[in-house]
């Protein structure tokens, strides 16, 4: 017998597909004052993700083997689809600014607190527990497509920018777990099974359930030498009380924990979102219109128009499957052929509600400037429309099955303590689709004459064409992550 270490000192490093490239520092005692209690700081810098955390553990309450814990935490996480797209190529697509508008871009922040217990039942590896957190988030968006999914959908009641800031997230999760799983790091036998369930709306301002389930199992093959292990994991997410949940807890998968042939967080229905842009009426040779002609200081003709924006809302039903056949090679090294399918829907078409004020304001616009009124200078002619509460996605890309299979190379590095991965990744099932938003944009929106044609034109090739939306056909990438 060999009494363990009461401190431990890491550090932590490398690149992952989500966080980027990331550094961090981590401290831990197991016998805190001398009374077997867990305290832990941690911290993580990355360039996209920054994680800072403290947490105390009491493994004996009231003299019972309840594990009584609570954290203390402060996370940020930028998303920037622009740049996932320039890793997953390799080099800098320099894209125009009209598509970068196109993609999602924003930064997410959030501090809260946890606490919870839980319990071993008697002679057995399973354990229930309850957890209560509550957070503060707040996000910053930076495109077009990404302000007006969160501006516009109902998760607070509320549209426009205030919808963004103090989400306040008060939530319990009770769980159950049962790991016979025989090492973390180099599994070759046992099972895992995870339920839990997310209950959000014990005050804050979020109200959502989310249950998840997870499945993994591994056993030894070749007389021991090399193992075989998949993992099923499903989960479900809803809002209640008149509000959806909010884009950001809906689910996104791809990258190294799920599905590793596609970019991060790029699998999701996709969707067309009605907004409001003003186009100037413009002449053949390039001029401006003037609203009056005489008098120039009353500005030009602008034309109000409904347009459709492409928009990566999330799924609310998420279903990853998992295997993998690890051949240990010499050490620390070993290769695993694998194969990751995933499904990632939209089920419930009532969750990508827009909030009631930006459907009115929607509805009450007057659009398109087919004449002027000379007597006030203002769009003469103009139309209503009457548009869906709900954003549809399209069809094509819901229900779609998602698969790669490749070849990993691991490597437990023994100064970061993680896992260095090497895998190409060939995807047989993917997206590779044509859509064609519906046009609201017709000829009676504009004037007649020259000028009128010509913006008809400009308006038809700047937010009537189609969309090519095709996903990798393979991918070649190293990371410091694990998928199951």
């Amino acid at each position: 017998m060999k009494e363990k270490g009461k401190n431990s000192i890491g550090l932590t490093g490398g690149v992952s597909g989500l966080s980027g490239s990331f550094i961090g520092l981590n401290y831990q005692t197991n016998n805190f004052l001398g009374k077997g209690e867990t305290l832990t700081v941690e911290a993580n810098v990355g360039s996209r993700e920054r994680n800072v955390m403290l947490g105390f553990t009491e493994p004996y309450v009231f003299d019972r083997p309840m594990q009584l814990g609570f954290t203390v935490f402060s996370n940020k996480f930028t998303y920037d689809q622009a740049q996932q797209a320039n890793i997953a190529s390799g080099q800098n697509l320099n894209l125009p600014q009209n598509f970068l508008q196109s993609l999602q871009n924003y930064s997410q922040t959030t501090t809260g607190a946890t606490v919870g217990l839980s319990y071993p039942l008697r002679r057995s590896f399973k354990r229930v527990g309850l957890t209560y957190s509550i957070d503060n988030t707040s996000i910053s968006v930076f495109t077009d497509a990404s302000r007006q999914l969160f501006e516009t959908l109902a998760f607070r009641g509320i549209s426009g920018p205030n919808a963004l800031e103090g989400m306040i997230t008060s939530k319990v999760v009770p769980s159950f777990s049962e790991n016979t799983i025989n090492d973390p790091r180099h599994p070759t036998n046992g099972h895992s099974i995870y339920f839990a369930a997310d209950i959000s709306g014990l005050g804050g301002n979020v109200r959502l359930i989310r249950p998840i389930v997870e499945y993994k199992r591994w056993f030894p093959v070749n007389k021991g030498r090399n193992s075989i292990g998949y993992r099923i994991q499903g989960s479900f997410i809803t809002g209640y009380g008149g509000v959806v949940a909010p884009p950001f807890q809906r689910f996104y998968l791809g990258g190294d924990t799920d599905l590793r042939g596609f970019d991060i967080r790029a699998v999701s229905p996709i969707a067309f979102l009605t907004t409001n842009v003003n186009i100037g009426l413009t002449n053949p040779d390039g001029t401006a219109v003037p609203v009056d002609p005489n008098n120039p200081r009353r500005g030009n003709v602008s034309i109000p128009l409904p347009v459709q924006t492409l928009v990566y809302p999330g799924g609310d039903t998420s279903i990853v499957t998992n295997v993998e056949y690890r051949i240990p090679i010499v050490g620390p090294v070993t290769l695993a052929p694998f194969m990751d399918t995933g499904w990632n829907m939209a089920l419930r078409q009532s969750e990508l509600r827009l909030a009631p004020q930006q459907l009115d304001l929607l509805n009450a616009t007057s659009f398109g400037c087919p004449s002027i009124d000379t007597t006030t200078f203002t769009c003469a002619g103009t139309k209503t429309f009457s548009f869906n509460k709900d954003v549809v996605p399209i069809s094509a890309t819901n229900y779609l099955t998602r698969m790669s299979t490749g070849l990993e190379l691991q490597v437990i590095m023994p100064i970061v303590n993680a896992p260095f991965r090497i895998y190409y990744a060939y995807n047989p099932f993917r997206m590779d689709t044509l859509v064609r938003p519906t046009s609201y944009i017709t000829r009676d929106l504009f004037p007649a004459g020259a000028a009128g044609d010509y913006t008809f034109q400009q308006a038809q090739a700047l937010y009537g064409s189609q969309y090519l939306l095709r996903e990798p056909r393979k991918t070649f990438r190293f990371t410091v992550a694990t998928t199951f």
